[in-house]
């Protein structure tokens, strides 16, 4: 991040540390998925509270670093595309956060045969946000690489879609569940999980036209 913040190591770790809890928001996210569906729920609550004290880590360091990029002079676009990219990764965090409360309180019963491919799901997403991850480091430090790994990014969201579409085609025609307001519980628990990858696409393809900026 040196080509940006030369005055500000203290900006520089905080940015840094910012992109380390978001992925390991998204692990603990996979474990939780994990845990619960292998009925291990002491496990899983600990989780839950971790990814709740990292998500306040997060929103914490997301007001310092605004403040600090007030602080130094940028380019008013520049510091405007920083914000809006910081902002879109808590949302990250905000979405596993509020998925993992709602496994907690409503506990959706998915049946065995679904279990394999939501734990594949899962692996999925974390590889998403795992590229996503390198392509923010990559517009910070080395902005020629970051295609590579928007490229990762889209591939890993196609592949958690149809893993979606598979596990909802079971949902609803398999008939390996009685209640139509169970399947759209399950149906709703399977596009939370989808979402977080969905987001990951959405600000890989803001960071390509942020990329795009710091070139001309």
């Amino acid at each position: 991040m040196n080509s940006f913040f030369k005055k500000s190591v203290e900006l520089n770790l905080k940015i840094e540390n910012f992109i380390d809890i978001i992925s390991d928001i998204s692990l603990l996210f996979d474990q939780v998925i994990n845990d619960y569906l292998d009925e291990d729920f002491d496990k899983y609550e600990n989780k839950i509270i971790r990814i709740i004290k990292l998500e306040s880590e997060a929103d914490t360091l997301e007001r310092e670093i605004k403040i600090m990029l007030y602080k130094y002079t940028l380019v008013p676009n520049l510091r405007g595309d920083i914000l809006s990219l910081i902002k879109d990764l808590d949302n990250i965090s905000d979405m596993i956060e509020d998925t993992s409360k709602d496994f907690l309180v409503q506990k959706p019963k998915f049946p065995k045969i679904l279990h394999k491919e939501i734990k594949k799901m899962c692996d999925e997403t974390i590889k998403c946000v795992d590229e996503l991850r390198y392509a923010t480091r990559s517009f910070f430090n080395e902005v020629h690489l970051i295609n590579d790994h928007i490229s990762k990014i889209k591939f890993h969201e196609h592949s958690i879609d149809e893993i979606e579409d598979d596990i909802n085609t079971k949902i609803f025609n398999d008939k390996i569940i009685d209640s139509l307001a169970e399947k759209m519980q399950l149906k709703e628990f399977i596009t939370k999980i989808g979402n977080v990858s969905d987001e990951a696409q959405r600000i890989s393809d803001k960071l390509a036209i942020f990329s795009i900026k710091r070139e001309i």
